[in-house]
């Protein structure tokens, strides 16, 4: 009995000191964690397209990964962030508490100031040393659920790819499990959910929290903390929507394209092409080098569209052999034809595409245009989809032929 009472102690003890000393690895962790985090999402957008693209997933689900992700990140952004100013601050009354251990001396100040009960430094130097405590676990109570729900949508999608499932299929299974646990987890008589729920960390530190700050409160700033990651969010997904492929390209991106998006020259950065794109913006020669991005879901879709094509009475467009007969190209309004298209890795990032050599020479030299339109099928999802769709706003850019 006095064993056990001693190593009770002990241990009280060693958490004691390392609560006190805990600034420490807080200060570490964040430093090096907040490195990695504002790296991660563009590697999780190009990993999202490269799955669109290389492996035929479709824009949904390779979203709503690139999305959940994104929250995450976001929130331990926030947190991360918001945690390393406060203990700057800390450090701050630190050195106030060190350097004048007097504190307050009330004699030496002005006459209308001797009247204020001034709280001594310690006093914020405790606060703070609280509430930097208090911020560090909070992301586990947002960021580990949604971590937990993606997990399981990739283990879904990998089944659809595996399958070649509908996705529609994999998201009504997604959506009603997420539902069922939710209703599980909120019901009032016990259950093997609830109690698998409420003994978890996440639901270990979210009772902390509610219990201490305040149910309400604490639902408060978990919604709240959901808007603050919203502009991180948003800035993370910017340009993801270009590549879904049976959409028109924006009409404000149509109007004014981004040489980013269509030349290789000023796409120092390696980024992946959407729809097509040349090696420079100028041009000499007699032939324009053409690359157009493949993405495997089209390709396979070629048999869905040839049987639809005959039903399809206001779509003008011959039979589809292959990945090129879905294009059509037009140089200045002009339907032109390359000679052979071949299968190729090009671009900064190797990306499969479609290279053609389009003939230019019977152009002045100066500034043309080139159009691309598409043949596109949209896949069922919910009761809608399974439909041809001929885009002719696809992409567009202009060159210099000199």
């Amino acid at each position: 009995m006095e064993d056990s009472e001693i190593k009770k102690q002990q241990d009280m003890t060693w958490l004691e000191h390392l609560q006190r000393n805990s600034w420490e690895p807080e200060v570490i962790i964040s430093g090096i964690s907040l490195a990695f985090l504002f790296v991660i999402p563009s590697r999780l957008f190009d990993v999202s397209v490269m799955l669109m693209q290389d492996y035929g997933l479709e824009m949904i689900p390779a979203m709503l990964i690139l999305v959940y992700f994104s929250v995450i990140i976001s929130v331990f952004k926030i947190f991360l962030v918001t945690h390393l100013l406060m203990r700057f601050v800390w450090a701050g009354m630190l050195g106030i508490t060190y350097a004048f251990p007097d504190g307050i001396v009330k004699e030496k100040l002005f006459k209308l100031s001797q009247s204020v009960d001034y709280n001594p430094p310690q006093y914020y130097l405790l606060k703070l040393e609280r509430w930097c405590s208090m911020l560090y676990g909070a992301p586990i109570v947002v960021a580990i659920p949604i971590f937990t729900f993606t997990l399981y949508l990739i283990v879904l999608i990998a089944i659809y790819l595996v399958f070649n499932l509908n996705f529609d299929i994999v998201y009504v299974v997604f959506m009603v499990s997420l539902i069922g646990f939710s209703l599980a987890s909120l019901m009032r008589s016990k259950s093997k959910v609830k109690d698998f729920v409420g003994k978890s960390m996440t639901g270990t530190v979210g009772a902390i929290y509610q219990s201490n700050l305040g149910k309400w409160f604490f639902v408060s700033f978990s919604l709240g903390l959901l808007v603050l990651a919203s502009p991180f969010m948003v800035q993370d997904l910017s340009g993801f929507w270009v590549y879904y492929a049976n959409t028109n390209t924006v009409d404000s991106d149509y109007e004014w394209p981004d040489d980013r998006g269509y030349f290789e020259e000023y796409n120092p950065d390696g980024k992946r092409f959407a729809r097509m794109w040349t090696p420079s913006k100028t041009v000499s020669g007699d032939v324009l080098n053409l690359y157009l991005a493949r993405y495997e879901r089209e390709e396979n879709s070629i048999p869905q569209m040839n049987s639809l094509l005959p039903e399809s009475d206001s779509i003008e467009w011959k039979k589809v052999e292959s990945l090129a007969d879905q294009y059509r190209v037009y140089v200045n309004d002009s339907l032109v034809n390359a000679e052979k298209w071949v299968k190729v890795r090009a671009g900064h990032a190797r990306q499969m595409a479609l290279l053609g050599q389009i003939p230019i020479d019977q152009l002045p030299p100066g500034i043309h245009e080139v159009r691309l339109e598409k043949l596109t099928y949209l896949p069922p999802f919910l009761g809608g989809g399974h439909e041809l769709r001929h885009r002719k706003k696809w992409a567009r850019f202009e060159f210099i032929k000199e």
